[in-house]
């Protein structure tokens, strides 16, 4: 297992925390005329960042937020919940895009819904999508080699940190 250590951290708890709140106000602005926002959260930590994205956003508006959790089974997309998209707003929230593969999976799943919009959110954008996806909203844009790795690491009182090995 690979060593993550204060010299690999590149956004500490505070930070990740600033660009989430950065993040929602960037969405709430994009969204300022819709009555409603559909997220949808990869993994476990894309649903993570969507339900801190969901209460900075509660704080000062009160858009409806649905929030529906998305896996992956071999190459199957499954969601937690049934949903209807058709006319409204779908905002796509991961941590780190790498390749891009994921969430043109979702994006491209999601389009037969007929939704009104798809915006992309992370939390680090590594710059090396191999798929044509772009990243609406991201934290941090990180330029790296192919050879190295960011972790995002989320501790037992949901705090993430970010690490570059």
């Amino acid at each position: 297992m690979k060593k993550l250590t204060i010299q690999n951290l590149i956004l500490d708890y505070t930070d990740v925390e600033n660009k989430i709140q950065r993040i929602g106000l960037q969405i709430l602005e994009d969204n300022i005329d819709k009555s409603k926002i559909i997220l949808f959260g990869i993994s476990d930590n894309g649903k993570l960042i969507a339900k801190k994205l969901i209460a900075h956003i509660n704080k000062i508006s009160k858009i409806e937020i649905e929030l529906i959790k998305v896996n992956f089974d071999n190459e199957s997309i499954l969601y937690d919940k049934k949903f209807i998209v058709e006319n409204e707003s779908v905002l796509i929230v991961g941590d780190v895009s790498h390749s891009g593969k994921t969430i043109q999976l979702v994006i491209s799943d999601l389009m037969q819904y007929n939704p009104l919009k798809i915006k992309t959110s992370v939390i680090v954008n590594r710059d090396h999508a191999l798929f044509p996806v772009k990243i609406d909203y991201s934290g941090l844009s990180l330029s790296t080699s192919v050879n190295e790795h960011v972790d995002v690491i989320i501790d037992e009182k949901e705090k993430f940190s970010v690490y570059l090995s």
